[in-house]
């Protein structure tokens, strides 16, 4: 496990900032950045301390400390119990199942070193919790979006984006790991192979890969189960890119397919083009089936509440505007 940098526990009393109460069990992280610009750990940990208002978060890092203030098996205020997206999102309430950690960042404050802790953290809670960065941390903004900006109102200043910063978790993260199937999915230099048969999450991300390079799923989607449908889909790929026609998602081509998501890959079929317009709830067709096929959700062509759930869940993996509205940038993630 990597050790790269050290967690400082001190905790603030028993108040309105620290309830002292249980949480549900971690099941995801929400990242903020403190809104404080200048403030360090410390000076945010005495401002909490006091113990004058129900907010908080667990833990606070700036540039040469990695702060928790409340334990993380308790519960921390850190989001709106109003603001109902992290219900949708992870089927419960932020303050009850997730842990709140802030950056610290203007002033004095060293963002670059700060940002490489606030990475390594999140990292950190994601081996320690069994989370996946991808999923499994949502940005506050995204939980409350007509209130807050966080953290991206920090990131963006430094020209990093959301993408950007769940990317660098992931290159951390897998420090942390040890390897295995799911991790390798994401490793191009990994010598191990999912085959016809297989099941779990490496697969579900192969197929969101082969939905992604205009590959057929439309009977089962990306399921994680690797039958006959996805078999044909990888054989149909690999003839395409010039692969050996193997039916084997391995090395070569988790990275061909790793390349049609950065916009790399020329195949002769094209990419279904986008319809010119917003696909929402109330719409019906083949272009909502598409999107129904492409999130996992059993296509009726029907644009309805379960489909409208499954692309804000999306969306939200995805550090795109949680809308549920299927616009430009959307489209171009799903297809």
């Amino acid at each position: 496990m990597a050790s790269d940098y050290k967690i400082t526990r001190d905790f603030i009393g028993k108040g309105k900032s620290r309830p002292k109460e249980k949480n549900d069990g971690i099941t995801f992280i929400v990242a903020h950045d403190t809104g404080n610009p200048g403030a360090n750990a410390y000076a945010n940990r005495a401002y909490f301390a006091r113990n004058v208002v129900s907010a908080s978060a667990h833990t606070f890092i700036d540039d040469s400390v990695i702060l928790e203030i409340i334990p993380l098996t308790e519960k921390a205020w850190h989001v709106r119990y109003v603001s109902t997206m992290d219900n949708i999102l992870y089927d419960g309430d932020a303050n009850d199942k997730a842990i709140g950690v802030e950056l610290c960042w203007g002033g004095k404050i060293s963002f670059s070193e700060a940002y490489k802790r606030y990475v390594w953290y999140h990292a950190y809670l994601c081996d320690k919790f069994n989370l996946d960065p991808q999923s499994d941390i949502v940005a506050h903004s995204t939980l409350d979006r007509t209130r807050r900006t966080d953290p991206q109102n920090a990131l963006n200043r430094y020209g990093i984006t959301w993408v950007d910063f769940i990317e660098d978790v992931m290159d951390v993260w897998k420090t942390f790991r040890t390897v295995s199937t799911d991790e390798k999915v994401r490793s191009t230099k990994s010598t191990l192979v999912v085959t016809y048969g297989d099941r779990g999450v490496a697969v579900e991300k192969i197929q969101e890969l082969l939905i992604r390079a205009g590959m057929d799923l439309r009977e089962f989607g990306a399921d994680g189960v690797f039958g006959k449908e996805t078999l044909e889909a990888i054989q149909k790929f690999q003839r395409l890119s010039g692969l050996v026609e193997d039916g084997i998602a391995g090395p070569k081509t988790i990275a061909a397919l790793k390349r049609v998501r950065k916009g790399k890959f020329d195949t002769p079929t094209p990419v279904r083009p986008y319809p010119g317009s917003y696909v929402m709830i109330g719409d019906r067709g083949k272009d909502v089936e598409a999107i129904q096929r492409a999130v996992n959700v059993t296509p009726d062509g029907i644009f309805g509440p379960v489909t409208e759930s499954a692309v804000k869940r999306y969306q939200a993996r995805k550090g795109l505007s949680v809308d549920g509205i299927v616009g430009p940038a959307t489209w171009n993630m799903l297809f």
